[in-house]
């Protein structure tokens, strides 16, 4: 067989290129010849490949792409391959080796609005949906599943397109690291003391890396570890700029450009720790090889490999919304810490998994697979209508038994829990499982026109509610598990959309929950670690999502799920899960606005004013939100919680006028019934104070909270 493998430029220093070379020389060893297409070639060329050169020229990277791509397929249909496999999103590809984050999803978070009609992201982001949209033919070799599920929540690309990689190691390379010298005599030959700190940071492009997170952080070390203390950077790119800001910040004596290298392995070996603050990172595969080869490694969540340095044992993940302050604080932790020995011996037991080195043979099987199918697609599975999309994960698809087209998801019966304006809810059984089906079948101009009036985003379809579990989903908090999703139409006014959750073990609301704590607050040991726990998820969730651009707009006790359970000790278990729910108007950002932190929390205060908090749990909350030292936040963010108990009184005060109306009626409605028709002037006297609330969750009608 015959292979052609795509990619726009390879040097040696490359994860990308080191990759493609993996896959080509297995494919030669099994007898079938491979040819590269690139535009440039840094390197020996290995035996048995054959590499054409692709001249290009052009100003920008997007326009470079897309002349590569121009006589890249003229090329291709002057030859005859089996399959072509692509290394970059190159629409046409037979195969995409997935080695990229997703472009969109990123920019969507990162860029403005104004970004996504700017001539690179129009560019970038076409060749992304060529790849990845319902009807492409192309299948995905995925190195991530996290990544994997961002290319889904924007294109809904099928299940059965994907074939999810092992990690990608060189066994060769990293299975002999006993033959290197030892580790001082490693140490001795880089001019390091066996008493100082070697930090390494490796991989090209320093920017996506973090190398200036990565300096501000060694700066910020104490003077006397600073002195012991050097940071080798390995890695092909310019680095006058990083120069610059470490003479800026008095440490450029303490880093060490050693440009591309291939003794890695050797200078792992002789290393303290790995510190890779990366900005993005589809896998990072320098964190598994220092993990395995003894390397302790710090390194952002981003990463697609960071779950390994949790799974091994072998370092420090850092939190979700990056703080520099944090990566100051764990650098800081890891040098003087006495776990560098354990971590040492974690990853290199973890080394020894044969599954960490067999990548480039399943990537080569399922190119031979590819080579033998007469279609792409899976047999039965229909490609979409270019206006209509839509997503069905394995499970359910095999128990709707062929009832799974869009018009047949949109009529699905079952028992109604809510019905509004062009939104519907009922639950539906599956197999052996309850899912919940949200319907949208367009709201008209006539809303949208409204909402826009009052300066709020009108909520049109499913869209938001399958982005907002994505997000939170990818913030690690506890919500839904999207099963479907499906959109058909381009009018806002007239969309059709769907989106179907599995059923969350409980329908227990914080609301109901927590609202017997104000006559029966809790009180045994077991009951207090419980509130403790419940008011520690709710802040964390505020934080996390506020932290991280999003907001709920909704952010009411109703929408929590309490699923609660306990240790013998009645210590509350790790089991136990808070689920926030009701996402069809969460907004997601580059930052969360003030004004819409202040609703969200407002809203959260306002919903649990008779609860029975008392002023220190007000005031735990405000220290665990911030993260900061109690005093401070009184001094410097007063404004802020101010703007937050005014806006929460309000709703609370038109919630109790609300009620009152409502009891006003009703009571002229019963003297009305009863023949006395003068009730309908006479004035409610003697009202007992009452608030209402309105039960999103399962109905529209509202409910009496009577408060003494």
């Amino acid at each position: 067989m015959h292979f052609a493998f795509c990619l726009y430029k390879h040097f040696p220093y490359s994860g990308l290129s080191l990759d493609m070379l993996r896959i080509a020389n297995e494919c030669t060893q099994r007898g079938h010849k491979a040819t590269v297409f690139t535009g440039s070639w840094e390197g020996d060329v290995p035996d048995g490949v054959e590499v054409v050169i692709i001249k290009h020229f052009a100003l920008t990277n997007h326009t470079r792409a897309h002349t590569f791509h121009s006589k890249l397929r003229k090329l291709l249909e002057t030859r005859e391959f089996d399959v072509v496999v692509g290394f970059n999103k190159i629409p046409g590809m037979d195969i995409y080796y997935c080695g990229d984050y997703c472009y969109v999803g990123r920019s969507f978070l990162r860029h403005s609005f104004f970004y996504r009609f700017t001539p690179r992201f129009l560019y970038f982001s076409s060749f992304e949906r060529g790849v990845f949209e319902a009807s492409s033919k192309t299948n995905i070799l995925s190195l991530s599943d996290r990544e994997k599920l961002i290319y889904q929540q924007y294109y809904l690309t099928q299940d059965s397109r994907f074939l999810c990689l092992p990690p990608t190691l060189e066994k060769a390379r990293w299975a002999n690291l006993d033959e290197l010298p030892d580790r001082i005599s490693l140490r001795t030959s880089l001019g390091i003391k066996e008493d100082d700190n070697l930090v390494l940071l490796i991989g090209s492009g320093f920017q996506t890396k973090g190398l200036d997170r990565a300096i501000l952080a060694l700066a910020a070390l104490p003077k006397d570890l600073l002195a012991k203390t050097k940071l080798f950077v390995v890695g092909q790119d310019k680095a006058d700029t990083f120069q610059r800001l470490a003479k800026r910040h008095d440490v450029a004596n303490h880093i060490h450009f050693l440009g591309g290298r291939k003794d890695v392995p050797a200078l792992m070996k002789a290393g303290d720790m790995l510190l890779h603050p990366a900005y993005a990172e589809t896998t990072g595969g320098v964190l598994l090889e220092a993990i395995v080869s003894g390397l302790p490694v710090l390194a952002t969540p981003v990463c697609g490999y960071a779950p390994h340095i949790k799974t091994a044992d072998a370092g420090f993940v850092l939190r979700k919304r990056f703080s520099q302050a944090e990566l100051n604080e764990k650098l800081l932790e890891m040098l003087l810490s006495d776990q560098k020995e354990q971590w040492r011996q974690n990853g290199l037991k973890y080394g020894q998994n044969p599954s960490l080195y067999v990548m480039p043979q399943r990537a080569v099987d399922f190119i031979e697979q590819t080579c033998v199918q007469h279609r792409l697609y899976l047999p039965g599975e229909m490609r979409q209508k270019s206006d209509e999309s839509l997503y069905i994960t394995n499970e359910l698809r095999q128990s709707l038994k062929g009832e799974d087209s869009f018009y047949q998801m949109m009529n699905i019966e079952g028992k109604v829990y809510r019905e509004a304006l062009g939104r519907r809810t009922l639950r539906f059984t599956r197999g052996n499982k309850d899912y919940f089906l949200k319907m949208h079948t367009g709201v008209g101009w006539g809303e949208i026109v409204k909402n826009l009036t009052y300066l709020r985003a009108p909520v049109v379809g499913a869209l938001n509610e399958w982005h907002g579990v994505h997000r939170l989903k990818d913030l690690e908090i506890d919500t839904m598990t999207v099963a479907a999703y499906g959109i058909r139409g381009s009018n806002p006014a007239t969309k059709h959309s769907f989106i179907v959750t599995e059923a969350l073990p409980t329908e227990t609301s914080l609301e109901d929950f927590c609202g017997e704590w104000a006559e029966n607050p809790p009180r045994t040991l077991k009951q207090v670690r419980l509130k403790r726990w419940i008011l520690n998820k709710v802040v964390e969730t505020a934080r996390v999502i506020h932290e991280n651009g999003a907001n709920h707009r909704d952010f009411y006790l109703c929408h929590f799920l309490l699923d609660a359970h306990f240790e013998a000790d009645d210590r509350v278990s790790l089991e136990s899960k808070l689920y926030l729910i009701d996402l069809h108007r969460i907004q997601m950002r580059r930052k969360t606005p003030e004004r819409w932190a202040v609703k969200d929390i407002a809203g959260l205060y306002y919903s649990s004013k008779d609860i029975g908090l008392t002023k220190r749990d007000l005031l735990r909350f405000m220290k665990l939100y911030r993260d900061k030292p109690l005093r401070e936040i009184l001094r410097t963010e007063a404004s802020f919680w101010r703007k937050v108990e005014s806006r929460g009184n309000k709703l609370y005060e038109s919630e109790i006028r609300k009620a009152l109306v409502l009891e006003k009626l009703k009571h002229q409605q019963a003297q009305i019934v009863e023949g006395d028709y003068s009730a309908t002037h006479t004035p409610v006297l003697n009202q007992p104070e009452a608030a209402v609330r309105v039960d999103n969750k399962h109905s529209a009608e509202p409910r009496h909270v009577i408060r003494k």
